[in-house]
This record gives structure tokens, C-alpha cells and sequence, in this order.
């Protein structure tokens, strides 16, 4: 086992220096002021396609001022647990929050990575079972060894294989009083979406299966109030817990866990250790997330959606003709697979000579093998950026055949 982690860090190590070299990854943005839809990188300027920040709030005057606000009134951290004392802005967020995913109950955590070691070892019981979509995001998988070490029973699904969990839920359902069910909402790498629908229909007819989804990347784009692809399109389910990240589309950072009850919201925010241990959202955060908020519960929000649906559609629409399969959803993100690190490599190189940053995925982001790039549309490009872009990648793609079909493994 010892020998099999080693090769794996060797190969993640690997695929980081072939990226560097090309310029790809951990490099420093060089402007001294960012307008949101360009950077400059190693003295080239180029149209950013490599932000999660879908609705642009990231650069909104008014975000800006609430954070300023915030630090002027209460400082540049707040150095206390929140076990023991809060900010006040908090209670104002939260309610804010609750409004936004339907009036359900609320958890604030700094970071979506923080949320799940939170509330994974407080919601699941010593004698409950764990499956787990093989792509579900690796902050979610990272609180699998936590739980695993308490005996708890683990086992990966097939990727959006709802039919596959059924099967298994009935299986361990014999022998453990719950099955959770920890998914995506939209999936980071690739942008396809869980099917809610289906989902919802299987917590109605298996009672035992619970289901955990982290719609990080729902956010802001998707359904009422901007609630993700889960909460503001289909609402909560009474055995589903809903997780949301605010530092993509919500421009602000933290994240935010929708339950049932509020039974549940006061034991996590009790007895969730990273609750406990961890520092809490600083005060330029909390005022960003307020002015973030109301705009996400203001008839803008349906404005700024609309915007960033035509950019998706026309992107989709140009890069047609390129004979590749793109992964497609509604969601903003897009994904091309190539196959090789290499060819993935060459082609984002390819782009930022071009003067488009896009994003190099290898492994373990992806299976070994299905190497590809990987994009995200915002309100900040013009619509010209989006046809400059596929332009660019119709011509480049056609220097790369399809890519031999591999299996899907986990991710890191």
C-alpha cells in the first residue's frame, strides 16, 4: 500500500512539472488590479477562462464596499473560535443564507473542505453505511478515512450509476440502520450534473438511503435565489443535507450546509471539530457575503443568469463544427477530453500563446489516460472573448484524434 501511495505522489509530481514547464500551473498573476476578465501571466495578456467565478460578483463595487465596511467596523480578523463568540454579521449572513436555500436551517463553515470534516462524522452514525460516487469531489472523499477508521462501512458507486446505488442500498440496508449517499451537484472537472430527479425519487422509495451532495459548483447560475441545481430546483429532501461553496458564483468565500432541521444544523455547529478548532469567516468575508446575499434573493440575479446562459450557448454553438465531444451540460463549465498529459498539455500551451488561459486537467483530477482541458464561462467575458476562444479551439482540436475510451477511478 505503502508502495502504491509513493507511485501515486511520483505521478502527481510528474504531471505538476509537465504543466509548470508550459507555463500551465503555479504560476503568479502580475496585475496590480483585476477587472475580472483578464490576467497577466509571464508578461502575456490574456482572456481568463479559468475561473469558477460564474456570475462575475467577484469584481461588483458593491461587494467590494461591504468587505470594506466590514474590516473598517470589526477589524481584519476576528481572532476567536466560534464556540465562544461570533460577529455579529454572521447572524445577519445566516439568515440571509436560510432565505436563499428556502427557509431551511443553516451551517456557516469557512470552506467547503472544512464543511464536509465538519458534518460527515457528526451526521453519520457508527452503525451506518457509506457509498460514495467514484468522481464525487475529493474534499468529500478526503473524510472517508475519518470515517472508515471508526468502522464505518465505505464503498464506492459508479459514476452517476443511481440505478447501482439502489442495488447497494438494499444490499447493506439488511445490515446498517442508513445508507448515505455522498455526491456531486455539478461535478467540477467534467460539469455534468446529477440527475436530482432521479435522486429524489430513490430517497422516496428506499427509506434507509440519505443523501449528502455537494453542489459547490450550483451556485449562482442555477435555480431560485441562485440555490444550485439541487436546493433551487428541486428543494430539500427531509434525508438529504445540501452543501453550497460561496467562493464560486457567491464571489465571497466560506460555504454553507442546508439540513432538515434544525436539530441537526445546532449539533454539527456543536460538535463538528473544524467548528470548533478552526477560525471563522474574517470580517471582509462575512460583509462580501451579505452584499452577495441580497443580490442572490433580488430579481438581478435572474439578469445576470440570463447573461451567462447566452455566453454558454453561443460557445456551444461554435465549437460544434469541431467534430469533438465536448462534455456538454448547462452548467458553465466545459471539458474536452484529449487522452495523453502530453496532448493536454500541448493544447492549453497551444491557447496561451493564443492569449486564452484555460485549464490543463490531468491526473488525478481526471483517470489516467483522460487527460483534457478544462474551461468555465463567466459574466466577465464578452461575447466576442466566447468567439475568439472557439475559434481558436476548432482549429487547435483538429490536431488531436478522439482519445481511446478509459475507465473513470477515483479522484485524488
Amino acid at each position: 500500500m505503502k508502495t502504491a501511495w509513493n507511485e501515486r505522489i511520483r505521478s502527481v509530481e510528474a504531471s505538476l512539472v509537465l504543466l509548470k514547464a508550459r507555463g500551465l500551473v503555479h504560476a503568479n498573476v502580475q496585475d496590480v488590479r483585476l477587472d475580472g476578465r483578464q490576467i497577466e501571466l509571464a508578461g502575456s495578456r490574456l482572456i481568463n477562462f479559468g475561473s469558477c467565478s460564474y456570475l462575475g460578483l467577484e469584481t461588483d463595487a458593491r461587494l467590494k464596499q461591504a468587505a470594506c465596511g466590514a474590516v473598517e467596523r470589526f477589524g481584519v480578523v476576528f481572532s476567536s473560535s466560534r464556540a465562544y463568540v461570533s460577529l455579529p454579521l454572521y447572524a445577519e449572513l445566516e439568515a440571509l443564507l436560510s432565505e436563499v436555500v428556502g427557509g431551511h436551517p443553516v451551517v456557516v463553515a469557512p470552506t467547503t473542505s472544512l464543511l464536509h470534516q465538519a458534518a460527515l462524522p457528526v451526521l453519520v452514525n457508527d452503525d451506518d453505511a457509506v457509498c460514495f460516487d467514484v468522481m464525487v469531489h475529493s474534499s468529500v472523499q478526503a473524510v472517508l478515512p475519518t470515517l472508515m477508521q471508526r468502522g464505518i462501512h465505505c464503498e464506492p458507486v459508479p459514476h452517476a450509476r443511481l440505478d447501482a446505488l439502489e442495488r447497494r442500498v438494499r444490499r447493506l440496508s439488511s445490515k446498517h440502520r442508513r445508507v448515505f449517499y455522498l455526491c456531486d451537484g455539478v461535478y467540477s472537472m467534467h460539469g455534468d450534473l446529477a440527475n436530482v430527479s432521479e435522486l429524489c425519487g430513490l430517497l422516496a422509495s428506499c427509506p434507509s438511503l440519505f443523501a449528502y451532495v455537494d453542489d459547490a459548483h450550483g451556485v449562482g447560475w442555477a435555480g431560485r435565489h441562485g440555490a444550485g441545481i439541487v436546493l433551487g430546483e428541486h428543494g430539500l429532501h427531509e434525508r438529504m443535507a445540501v452543501a453550497l461553496g460561496l467562493s464560486k458564483s457567491f464571489a465571497t468565500g466560506g460555504a454553507v450546509l442546508a439540513l432538515p432541521s434544525a436539530e441537526l444544523a445546532q449539533r454539527i455547529f456543536t460538535c463538528g471539530g473544524p467548528l470548533i478548532f478552526t477560525g471563522p469567516l474574517q470580517p471582509a468575508q462575512l460583509g462580501a457575503g451579505i452584499a452577495s446575499a441580497r443580490i442572490h434573493l433580488s430579481p438581478e440575479l435572474a439578469e445576470l443568469q440570463a447573461r451567462l446562459r447566452a455566453r454558454i450557448d453561443l460557445f456551444d454553438e461554435l465549437v460544434a463544427p469541431s467534430g469533438h465531444a465536448w462534455v456538454q451540460s448547462r452548467s458553465p463549465i466545459r471539458f474536452l477530453e484529449i487522452g495523453s498529459d502530453e496532448a493536454a498539455a500541448d493544447l492549453a500551451a497551444q491557447l496561451l500563446r493564443a492569449g486564452f488561459f484555460v485549464n490543463a486537467a490531468v491526473f488525478p483530477a481526471v483517470a489516467r489516460g483522460r487527460a483534457g482541458v478544462r474551461l468555465m464561462l463567466t459574466c466577465q467575458h464578452e461575447l466576442d472573448d466566447v468567439r475568439a476562444l472557439a475559434a481558436a479551439l476548432v482549429r487547435s482540436v483538429r490536431q488531436h484524434p478522439p482519445p481511446r475510451p478509459a475507465a473513470a477511478t477515483a479522484a485524488f
